[in-house]
């Protein structure tokens, strides 16, 4: 595990970022929409319940205020977006009998969604509202993670990666998560976030939940820095004890053991007990709870343009090496001056 500089932490933004993340114009869209957008970009899972799910538009910028849409085919929806244009396009999780009306459900994918420009604790200096290449890593590592617990601990296979434009959706399609209703869905996001501190008796188990807090908390340890550790309660002088790049090791190794020892000793009971909480408010915050627990809720369209940032909402095969500054960059953004 990597701990990073202070320089490391606050490098600024490559030229290639900026010219990215900029908003497209309406001539930009159509020449997208006309000259680039293909409707084999869009996932066949969502072609084989088109007529089943909900389609939202948002023409001008102001949010997805054109709802209620019913596309019957694809070849309807192809034309829909090349002839309108939309400043992004929206398609629901749930799949309804009469999705014009939002009436009959027959189910909805469940989602995860981590978005980078909302994490708790980022590995770069960006502003609020803004993305670069560092936190998109950090948001695509961590997805990937949550991946590997849904298969791992409850056996879960039809798992599909889609880059949202500024972060990742993880859609989940076995058929034993399609009919979970919101609390369910919430027990399960509390579990692959590690949003629950595990009891005192369980915390060193090697499997189960516990198995995945404490990834969480080897996560955040390469993240930490004086001002999260202090805005949590802990002591500045264990916070400066704690960020030792030797300490910071010691407790990295001990935790891939499934022990804490050196990280008590550290904080001290009291600390630790407020070093869990801190540690359970950040994982609670790394992903968007909305998204999962909202069966009504419409996500981007993969194959569609997230305008506000002239990147492509993408469908993706292999997430490993997927790499949204070369993947997901329409053409249009290329030839900018």
């Amino acid at each position: 595990m990597h701990f990073p500089n202070a320089s490391e932490g606050n490098r600024s933004n490559s030229r290639r970022e900026l010219q990215v993340f900029r908003e497209a114009t309406l001539e930009e869209r159509r020449r997208y929409y006309r000259e680039e957008w293909k409707l084999n970009d869009v996932p066949e899972f969502i072609l084989a319940t088109i007529a089943q799910r909900e389609f939202g538009f948002d023409h001008r910028g102001e949010g997805p205020n054109d709802r209620y849409n019913r596309i019957s085919t694809p070849t309807q929806l192809e034309g829909v977006l090349i002839n309108a244009a939309p400043y992004a396009a929206y398609a629901s999780i749930s799949f309804y009998e009469r999705p014009e009306k939002r009436e009959g459900w027959l189910g909805a994918e469940l989602v995860f969604d981590v978005d980078a420009k909302d994490l708790p604790l980022r590995p770069c200096s960006c502003s609020p509202g803004e993305v670069c290449e560092l936190c998109l890593g950090e948001a695509k590592e961590y997805i990937i993670e949550v991946a590997e617990i849904l298969r791992e601990d409850f056996a879960l296979k039809e798992l599909h990666f889609v880059y949202s434009g500024r972060g990742y959706h993880l859609r989940v399609l076995d058929k034993d998560v399609l009919h979970m209703q919101s609390p369910e869905r919430g027990s399960l996001l509390d579990y692959v976030a590690g949003g629950v501190i595990p009891e005192p008796e369980l915390l060193e188990l090697r499997r189960g939940y516990p198995r995945v807090f404490r990834m969480r908390v080897l996560r955040l340890l390469s993240l930490l820095n004086l001002e999260t550790l202090r805005s949590g309660g802990i002591s500045l002088k264990r916070a400066d004890a704690l960020l030792n790049p030797k300490m910071l090791r010691r407790v990295a190794n001990e935790l891939e053991e499934a022990k804490f020892t050196t990280l008590k000793e550290i904080l001290g009971s009291t600390g630790f007990a407020k070093f869990l909480e801190l540690v359970r408010r950040i994982n609670a915050e790394m992903l968007d709870a909305k998204v999962t627990v909202d069966v009504k809720r419409i996500l981007r369209l993969p194959s569609s343009l997230h305008s506000k940032v002239s990147m492509k909402c993408m469908y993706i095969k292999n997430i490993e090496r997927f790499d949204p500054l070369k993947d997901a960059v329409p053409r249009f953004v290329q030839e900018r001056g």
